[in-house]
């Protein structure tokens, strides 16, 4: 079964700040082993997430982790993600749609924000 990664951004009316969304997926692209990743928003940007995620079916996966790319666990993450994704599980029953933790949940944060202060 496919394997793959949607980085879902919140999206911006700057679309040099969407570009570095799509920069941050190819690099992400680069390091992971698995053929599918790809990127997506919640508003303001291309694609949406239900299409981002139709595309990465289309594209054959089968498995697919949804990482909000979000810092604090406010509505969206809460409720519009998920409605999103509901979406794409009633699309693509056969297709298992995870949504990992938010990028903030996690405990490297506190060191990232050390690294960033230190340059």
């Amino acid at each position: 079964m496919a394997e793959a990664l949607l980085l879902v951004a919140h999206g911006s009316r700057r679309e040099s700040s969407n570009d570095e969304i799509r920069v941050l997926t190819r690099q992400l692209a680069a390091r992971l082993e698995i053929g599918l990743v790809d990127c997506a928003f919640l508003e303001l940007a291309q694609p949406d997430i239900v299409s981002g995620g139709h595309d990465l079916v289309a594209r054959g996966a089968r498995n697919v982790t949804v990482l909000p790319y979000f810092l604090v666990a406010g509505r969206h993450v809460v409720t519009d993600v998920p409605a999103e994704i509901e979406r794409l599980r009633q699309a693509h029953p056969d297709v298992s749609f995870r949504i990992a933790d938010y990028l903030g949940s996690n405990d490297a944060m506190v060191d990232l924000i050390l690294a960033s202060l230190s340059k």
